[in-house]
């Protein structure tokens, strides 16, 4: 598939994000997720706007899953692609991207790759669908055998 079509097809632009989604999470699979995450350094969380100083770890997310009152986003960076991650469902795992920084195949190949891990790390499905349209995907990864 070349870049034109995966820009039109996944990122064309109008004015909301893509969400990558993964249904059916457990306590294991979001520490599964926090091992794979650790591993990139630049990980920021932040608690209703403000910047937090603790490491991005497993029970910074316990705690942040079940934390009602507050509101929590963690983001780093893929080949230049901010993600945002929230903490609102321990069910279910969502990241959020803008179309418009994925701006050549290079960033639609590592956005993919992210995608792959995920896959295999949880052993879920994981589609990117337009915001909140989670019913229909853009793209859909399967787990690889581990």
């Amino acid at each position: 598939m070349d870049w034109l079509t995966v820009k039109r097809d996944v990122y064309f632009e109008d004015g909301s994000l893509r969400d990558i989604v993964a249904d059916g999470m457990s306590l294991e699979k979001w520490e599964l997720l926090c091992s794979f995450l650790e591993e990139n350094d630049s990980v920021r969380v932040r608690c209703d706007g403000s910047e937090l100083d603790d490491d991005f770890n497993y029970s910074l997310v316990d705690k942040m899953l079940s934390d009602n009152e507050h509101s929590y986003v963690a983001s780093f960076n893929v080949c230049n692609v901010i993600l945002h991650t929230y903490f609102w469902d321990s069910q279910q795992l969502e990241f959020d991207l803008s179309p418009n920084d994925v701006d050549s195949f290079e960033k639609h190949t590592a956005i993919l790759s992210f995608m792959k891990q995920l896959a295999t790390i949880l052993q879920v499905k994981i589609k990117m669908t337009g915001e909140s349209w989670h019913d229909m995907s853009l793209m859909e990864v399967t787990p690889s055998p581990r």
